[in-house]
């Protein structure tokens, strides 16, 4: 029966370690999650490991299986426990398999922004500015706040990563 481990894989090597390992006909699995960044006042939705440096394999418990992924190329190690690779929960992993976009395979942070709540813009040009949720455009993926500024109410259309409750 296959267990679920989780691996360690070298800075920046876990594409490469994916790779080789579902070239071996290894079960890999890596988890996904988009975030905006910023970079010449140009913002863009990029796609980001979930747990940078991690990865999930599904392997036999036995010693050839554990020497395969040990000695691949781009990972650093098995998570151990008193010098045993941890099995962990195969319900977490389907957990997180649930949780992703059916098409882009990518993790969406569930929100759960009402009308009326108060809000934060955490990251972007509008940094730190404190507004209230007007509307839900599920459609665009995006969320309206109003905004006051220099006793002026502004409406302002972001992505629900780019705000927290307050």
């Amino acid at each position: 029966m296959n267990l679920w481990y989780v691996v360690q894989t070298n800075p920046r090597e876990d594409g490469i370690a994916t790779t080789v390992l579902s070239q071996m006909d290894i079960c890999v699995y890596q988890p996904f999650m988009q975030k905006y960044v910023f970079h010449a006042r140009k913002k863009t939705l990029k796609k980001y490991p979930l747990f940078p440096n991690y990865i999930f394999v599904n392997i036999k418990p036995i010693e050839e299986d554990f020497h395969k992924v040990r000695w691949c190329r781009g990972v650093n190690r098995i998570l151990l426990d008193n010098y045993q690779p941890v099995a962990i929960d195969g319900e977490f992993i389907q957990g997180l398999i649930s949780m992703e976009d059916e098409e882009s395979r990518i993790i969406k942070k569930p929100v759960d922004f009402k009308c009326g709540d108060h809000v934060r813009v955490r990251s972007g040009p509008m940094k730190d500015i404190y507004g209230v949720i007007e509307s839900w455009n599920s459609d665009l993926g995006r969320v309206r706040i109003l905004i006051e500024m220099v006793n002026n109410k502004a409406k302002v259309v972001l992505h629900p990563s780019l705000i927290e409750k307050t």
